[in-house]
């Protein structure tokens, strides 16, 4: 684990408070946001408590200072369009800076145009799944601000890193994937702390190895900066690695900043992804307590307390965050959820739509919708909110395993089969989803595939384990490999006695193995196992008891 230097500490708490300012002047309010949650948890011990403090904070942040400086009516210009910005007033912003060219403008100007593309697109597709609904709607800002800022790069006019942070949004946009990360790499290594330029780089990366080769990347670059410790842990957990690799990246930020509220979120989803879900509603409580108005994340925690049926409980999460603010995105998930475990689906159905209404790129929701629509029988709805789940996010697991499952619903194993591999890949060590795969190509007679996805289900540590041993030893059955079989028939046996449980599968199993003794004439063992089955119901007694008979036949000869 990484142990940070007081210098690296210092020196990254001088940038987060810098951050802040920088961001914010810039009217980017969830780097702000970010940067100020996680400077207010840092450890105590590195904080100036003296009331001397407060008169440090008037300088220019270093960053500006090296940006050419306003003139006073550029400043007075800067100071009318950010107002216009906190009012939403995006296309009077862009529209008041034209023709201004300081760097600081630039960005405000043509970051205010794109958000006003954004703005007319959402509106002209409110109807979600309706029939005035287009996915493929478009910004009609982009193109206009793709040429501006492509001119400007190509004949090196030098672009400050955030002009470059959105250039790398726009490239991203047009499917220029990787320009964009080459752009955004750059943006980040002119100015740091601009968390909003690390989240849009992490959408970029689709597997462990861009993973891997990205973190090469910026160890080159960077090898002391905290900031891309954090970016490195949220990645880990975007693209679902080992909890191992996730919890090792984390605990050294969280030896640093032990209060942040972010941290503390960040150590409850990694729990829940991990479904440790006991530890996870522990670490979600704490945080209410801690921050009781804190919005962000309660959707996972309700989906958590969906998970464990915890009706009661979360309809108090629904209640407190309506209280809070009815008009949340996260709001409407989580009272979407609470509906859905009361199974009025077609009410969940309503407040999930109202959250994408109020955040179109809400993969989460997406997919928690398909996941209605399938209770409600409408596999098509359901597909079309899984693909579009995994556009907004391709790492979302759960939509590409939703359309496994929609796929092989509508008896087209080969399409599941393509969306369940998905699904494995991202999350190689979950058993659902090699049992899901498995069972597809039992259903394709593709036995020494699906004998495969068992083994790697079995692998992996996790409730189903027990189904997967039995239908590998069906597997082979199947195949005439009764050797094989019996081992795999064997351990199940063994699994139900050591849990203490008595099902069906059990007598399965111990008949396979009281035949495969008798056919190599154990008979002892035969009829251990014989015997195992003769309290369990037609035809598991029936079979048993013939068992039984031939080996007492067999030892009289």
């Amino acid at each position: 684990m990484t142990i940070y230097r007081d210098y690296d500490i210092q020196r990254f708490k001088r940038q987060l408070q810098e951050a802040i300012i920088v961001c914010s002047d810039r009217c980017l309010f969830n780097a702000t946001k970010w940067a100020a949650e996680v400077l207010d948890g840092i450890k105590i011990e590195t904080l100036d408590l003296s009331n001397q403090f407060e008169h440090q904070q008037s300088h220019v942040t270093d960053y500006d200072a090296s940006l050419p400086p306003f003139n006073e009516q550029e400043y007075n210009k800067y100071q009318y369009a950010k107002s216009l910005f906190h009012m939403r007033q995006f296309e009077n912003v862009s529209y008041i800076l034209h023709g201004y060219d300081n760097p600081r403008l630039r960005f405000l100007r043509l970051y205010a145009k794109y958000l006003a593309g954004e703005k007319r697109k959402e509106e002209q597709t409110q109807d979600i799944l309706g029939a005035s609904d287009n996915s493929l709607s478009e910004n009609t800002y982009l193109n206009s601000i793709y040429d501006e800022l492509y001119k400007a790069y190509d004949q090196k006019q030098p672009l400050d890193a955030f002009c470059l942070y959105l250039y790398g949004i726009v490239l991203v946009k047009r499917g220029e994937m990787q320009m964009a990360a080459s752009i955004l790499l750059e943006s980040i290594k002119k100015y740091e702390c601009n968390w909003s330029a690390w989240l849009e780089l992490g959408k970029l990366v689709l597997n462990k190895k861009m993973m891997t080769d990205l973190q090469k990347i910026l160890e080159a670059r960077m090898p002391n900066s905290i900031m891309k410790d954090f970016f490195m842990a949220r990645l880990a957990m975007d693209t679902h690695q080992p909890y191992d690799y996730c919890s090792s990246l984390m605990g050294a930020l969280t030896d640093v900043f032990p209060e942040s509220t972010y941290i503390k979120a960040q150590w409850a989803i990694c729990m829940y992804d991990n479904q440790e879900y006991y530890e996870s509603e522990i670490l979600f409580d704490d945080l209410r307590r801690t921050n009781p108005y804190r919005l962000e994340d309660m959707d996972v925690f309700s989906n958590l307390l969906y998970l464990k049926d915890s009706m009661e409980k979360l309809s108090v999460l629904a209640h407190q965050c309506e209280r809070i603010d009815k008009y949340r995105p996260e709001t409407c998930c989580i009272i979407a959820n609470y509906y859905s475990i009361k199974r009025e689906i077609s009410v969940s159905i309503e407040y999930f739509k109202r959250a994408i209404k109020l955040n179109r790129s809400y993969h989460w929701v997406w997919t928690l919708l398909g996941h209605d629509y399938v209770e409600m029988k409408n596999t098509n709805a359901a597909v079309e909110c899984y693909r579009r789940a995994v556009d907004y996010n391709q790492h979302d697991y759960r939509a590409w395993y939703g359309l496994g499952q929609a796929y092989e619903v509508l008896k087209l194993p080969f399409y599941a089969i393509f969306y369940y591999q998905k699904a494995a890949d991202i999350r190689p060590s979950d058993a659902r989803m090699w049992n899901a795969l498995g069972g597809c190509y039992q259903l394709l007679q593709k036995n020494a595939e699906a004998a495969d996805c068992y083994q790697k289900a079995v692998e992996c540590e996790h409730d189903a384990k027990q189904n997967s041993i039995i239908q590998l030893a069906r597997i082979f059955d199947k195949m005439g490999r009764d050797k094989a079989a019996a081992r795999y028939y064997l351990q199940t046996f063994e699994q139900f006695v050591s849990d203490g449980q008595e099902a069906d599968e059990m007598a399965e199993a111990a008949l396979y193995v009281a035949r495969y003794m008798l056919s190599k004439d154990r008979l002892d063992n035969a009829e251990h196992y014989a015997s195992a089955a003769l309290p369990f119901n037609f035809p598991y007694h029936e079979e048993a008891q013939s068992i039984l008979d031939e080996i007492a036949t067999k030892r009289t000869q």
